[in-house]
């Protein structure tokens, strides 16, 4: 392990003719990071991601691991930031602002604001550790890794963008993928509040003051509603 070192983790997209955008952004965007100490593992075995992350954390040396999706990229700050904030922290939640033309990434990106350092959030950037993702789950690893990392979290201030065209059709198709793995996720931590109904669906966009939010975009709301209930009708059908 080397001290201040940050491993930057990327596994890319296991079809690669399915993804929207190329990993030249995401690479770019690291190379002009103000934090320079970083060693970059891009890995590219056509495997689940959870494989391929855990094949990049193998071969970090880092004291710090960070992982993105290969559609994802840095602020020039949040490197420096989310070292900075292991000092007194374990693990950093971070923006997320989904970079989109079409209307339904519009409403995913107010949708994600509502998520940020909640329960449906997970930890991007963390002190290394021997623990490494279940290759058994298919979409919620990143929610189990958070659960098994444990540790104090703080969200950070810069964000990192995710350049994401997926249509409404692919992105129906992409939950009801990961529907497959859920049930194994609800055994294992069946009092996680993503699993809550209430919670997830409706509560998490009203606490803490969100309501208004909603207040002032009532339409981006009506539509979010939709797609979590279409959502959950995918993983109903997935199930049987």
């Amino acid at each position: 392990m080397i001290k201040g070192l940050v491993s930057v983790i990327i596994p890319t997209c296991k079809n690669r003719h399915d993804c929207n955008n190329p990993i030249d952004m995401c690479l770019m965007s690291l190379s002009i990071s103000t934090y320079k100490q970083i060693e970059i593992i891009c890995i590219d075995e056509n495997k689940e991601c959870s494989i391929q992350r855990n094949i990049g954390l193998r071969a970090a040396r880092g004291e710090f691991i960070f992982y993105l999706d290969d559609d994802q990229y840095v602020s020039k700050e949040l490197i420096t930031e989310c070292v900075s904030l292991m000092k007194k922290y374990d693990a950093v939640y971070i923006p997320e602002i989904i970079v989109t033309d079409n209307w339904f990434g519009h409403g995913r990106n107010w949708e994600r604001r509502f998520y940020t350092g909640t329960p449906v959030d997970c930890i991007r950037f963390f002190k290394a550790r021997e623990l490494y993702f279940d290759e058994s789950i298919s979409g919620p690893e990143d929610a189990d890794y958070d659960h098994r990392y444990g540790g104090i979290r703080t969200i950070s201030k810069n964000p990192l963008y995710h350049a994401d065209n997926i249509t409404f059709v692919q992105y129906l198709k992409k939950k009801a993928y990961y529907a497959k793995s859920m049930e194994l996720y609800r055994r294992r931590w069946p009092y996680d509040k993503v699993l809550d109904f209430w919670y997830r669906c409706f509560w998490i966009f009203f606490e803490k003051g969100k309501w208004k939010m909603v207040a002032r975009k009532p339409h981006y709301a009506l539509a979010v509603f939709v797609t979590i209930f279409l959502r959950g009708v995918f993983y109903l059908c997935r199930k049987r």
